[in-house]
């Protein structure tokens, strides 16, 4: 790096990406459906609740049908909305929106991720959930306790 470059990267930081997500909360059985990534994705072998990343001119519902088709091989009903979550790293945020969602039709399998399952909460802490995942699974507790 030039002299000139490491003086203006302390002058002007870098911004920071923003890309909004979204991601299914699918309950079976007091079990929900995460999907684990593909270990060329970042966060490679990682599980997560599935979805993923709203294009321009997609509405948030309208994404999450998208990619569970694409990733899941399933359609689903697109509900409420459940909670919003922010992860960051240094050049990215990431705000998640997470929807309760129902499977129309067909069973989960993986298509474009290694393996799909049903988890409880307890199910979770065992598996290595990506970083912003392991937000929405703290959160999931915290409302299975309080109601």
């Amino acid at each position: 790096m030039s002299p000139w470059a490491a003086f203006f990267s302390i002058i002007i930081p870098m911004s920071k990406i923003t890309k909004d997500v979204v991601a299914a909360l699918i309950e079976k059985d007091e079990k929900f459906l995460v999907a684990r990534r593909c270990k060329d994705d970042s966060f490679g072998g990682m599980w997560e609740f599935p979805g993923g990343v709203v294009e321009p001119g997609e509405t948030k519902a309208d994404a999450l049908r998208r990619e569970i088709r694409e990733e899941l091989g399933v359609d689903i009903e697109v509900m409420d909305i459940a909670g919003i979550f922010e992860d960051e790293i240094p050049t990215l945020k990431i705000v998640i929106y997470l929807f309760d969602c129902k499977i129309k039709d067909g069973v989960p399998r993986p298509i474009e991720c290694d393996d799909v399952n049903w988890a409880s909460t307890e199910e979770m802490d065992g598996i290595e959930l990506a970083p912003a995942d392991r937000k929405v699974l703290t959160w999931l507790k915290k409302r299975k306790r309080s109601g």
